[in-house]
């Protein structure tokens, strides 16, 4: 007997009913809540009171460009909630950047490359041509920002990229390969032995060595497009050298505060759909194999520079503020606690401020005299308070920037070693690291709060 109509239509009903629909892997609630709490910790950091050396260490001329990211992620590493914010001199008071809840990205905001001189006020600031842009067709979009440098931040971009490469068996992680940088031999190691100096001490030798590598095998050419496809257009390496594996420039390499956060959200792993692309593609950690995944893991926790979100490496510094609450990694520390990174020797204790670390940070810096950078995986460690997200932060605030309490160290007429970080070891303005402890406290509270 032929089921009546009526029957029919009740029975689609029932199966369009029964069918999961699509929905967004973040709570809309929870990250309207972060996205305020992150525009205050940006606010009441105070940004605008760093001091610049290279004028006479007056107070920064306006807003540095700071892009920050932070997802939060359940215990499993599932994201439950995302906020991006920006400060500049279009935005002194910061802005909150519209976030889609299922790609986990932005179509609000006009990316362009960096340009010291539009930085430094010698060009126009609002009109930037076309081909600056990171994402083309974002000409009328209602909010603009010029992408700071991220230095060695950059580097996770390589590693990426050449675990991609083991993933698909083009080579292995014991592969040996020899580095001619133009005709020097630099020598002959297995790509693991590029990868680790590479990120735990941010040794530039071994990151040519790596980009070298990728444009001999054909996979510079398609990085950007391989990023792009991920929905993170914004990670670009444009212009290296495939003689010497260098040439890394400003206005060349770009990385947005978002799209990291996003590719150190895929590295960390987390069960089911992390995102999806604007072209709908589901973004799953399977997209990098476990082993893989572990492994850029374990370097990461290793990556020696305790110091940028975090000022774990100038601890007791009457300078220093406190940051995101880690540990420097034991390989770095000398029996009376002071840490030797690479060939670089910080000459303070830092058991106490190791003994009370709350987090692990699994993480890359990058640092050059205009830029900052510091991101990563934040995890709580065995029995401190629940926290599990992902933080992303880029700024032109790099060495030549430092704060107030150090100021009587500036020696302006030295250019080789007047910097006050010379004589402090202090690297980074520690509004940074201001910055660190603010998100992390925010992000503590929210882990108390059942989810």
């Amino acid at each position: 007997m032929r089921p009546s109509a009526l029957c029919l239509a009740l029975l689609l009903t029932t199966t369009a009913a029964a069918k999961p629909q699509a929905r967004n892997p973040v709570s809309p609630t929870r990250s309207r809540s972060l996205e305020t709490e992150l525009l205050r910790a940006v606010r009441e950091v105070g940004f605008e009171r760093v001091r610049d050396w290279r004028h006479k260490g007056e107070r920064i001329a306006h807003m540095p460009n700071v892009d920050v990211a932070v997802i939060e992620l359940d215990a499993e590493g599932k994201p439950v909630a995302a906020a991006n914010v920006l400060l500049s001199r279009d935005y002194p008071k910061g802005r909150a950047v519209p976030l889609d809840g299922k790609t986990l990205g932005t179509k609000a905001v006009r990316f362009t490359k960096w340009d010291l001189e539009r930085w430094d006020g010698k060009k126009g600031w609002a009109d930037a041509p076309a081909e600056d842009d990171l994402v083309p067709g974002r000409r009328k979009a209602p909010l603009r920002f010029m992408a700071p440098y991220p230095a060695s931040l950059f580097k996770i971009l390589i590693a990426y990229r050449v675990m991609k490469l083991v993933d698909r068996g083009e080579l292995t992680l014991d592969t040996p390969y020899r580095f001619m940088r133009d005709t020097e031999d630099k020598g002959e190691r297995p790509v693991r032995d590029w990868l680790e100096p590479m990120i735990v001490e941010s040794n530039n030798g071994a990151t040519e060595a790596l980009v070298k590598l990728l444009h001999e095998r054909g996979a510079m050419e398609g990085l950007n497009a391989e990023y792009a496809a991920l929905g993170l257009g914004t990670l670009q390496v444009n212009g290296t050298s495939p003689v010497t594996g260098r040439n890394w420039q400003p206005g060349s390499i770009h990385m947005t505060a978002l799209d990291t956060a996003k590719l150190f959200l895929l590295i960390e792993g987390g069960p089911g759909v992390l995102w999806k692309t604007p072209a709908g593609r589901e973004v799953k950690a399977t997209e990098l194999s476990e082993p893989s995944r572990t492994f850029l893991k374990g370097l990461l926790a290793d990556q020696g520079y305790a110091e940028g979100l975090s000022s774990t490496l100038v601890c007791g510094d009457p300078n220093a503020r406190p940051g995101l609450p880690v540990a420097v990694p034991a390989r770095w520390l000398a029996e009376d606690g002071t840490a030797t990174v690479g060939s670089t020797a910080f000459k303070r204790d830092t058991r106490p401020c190791n003994a009370v670390a709350e987090v692990e940070f699994l993480h890359k810096t990058g640092q050059t005299e205009n830029y900052g950078s510091d991101a990563g995986i934040v995890r709580a460690l065995p029995g401190k308070e629940p926290r599990h997200y992902v933080i992303a932060f880029l700024s032109n605030l790099g060495y030549r920037y430092y704060d107030e309490g150090v100021a009587g160290t500036a020696n302006f007429e030295d250019e080789e070693n007047g910097f006050p970080g010379t004589v402090t070891a202090i690297g980074f303005t520690q509004s940074i690291a201001e910055l660190g402890r603010r998100i992390d406290e925010t992000m503590k509270r929210r882990g108390l709060v059942k989810r």
